[in-house]
C-alpha cells in the first residue's frame, strides 16, 4: 500500500481532504485503515489514497493554487519548481 509513491506503515500520519490528519491503524496489501481525531471508527482507503474512486489521502495538506483568467503563470511554475528542487533536492 502506497500513497504518492511512498510506502504506508502502521502509525504513519496522513492527511484527508475532509477530516484532516489521522493515524494509520492497519496496512494490508492494497488498503489501509485510518482513525481520525477522537473517532472510534476507522475508515479504509485503497492504494494511492483513494476512497470511492476519489483521491482523498496525502502525507500532508496539499498546496493549492487557483489561477486567474488571462494571467500567464509559467514563470511562477518555473520558480516553484526551482524552489522545490533547492529545498528538497527534487525528491
Amino acid at each position: 500500500m502506497k500513497i504518492d509513491l511512498d510506502q504506508v506503515h502502521q502509525g504513519d500520519q496522513v492527511w484527508h481532504d475532509r477530516y484532516g490528519y489521522g493515524i494509520v491503524q492497519r496496512v494490508q496489501a492494497n488498503t489501509c485503515d485510518v482513525k481520525f481525531n477522537e473517532s472510534t471508527k476507522v475508515l479504509t482507503f485503497t492504494d494511492g489514497g483513494y476512497a470511492s474512486g476519489f483521491k482523498v489521502l496525502w502525507w500532508q495538506q496539499p498546496i493549492a493554487f487557483t489561477p486567474r483568467k488571462g494571467q500567464d503563470y509559467r514563470k511562477f511554475h518555473d520558480l516553484v519548481a526551482v524552489l522545490f528542487d533547492n529545498l528538497y533536492g527534487g525528491k
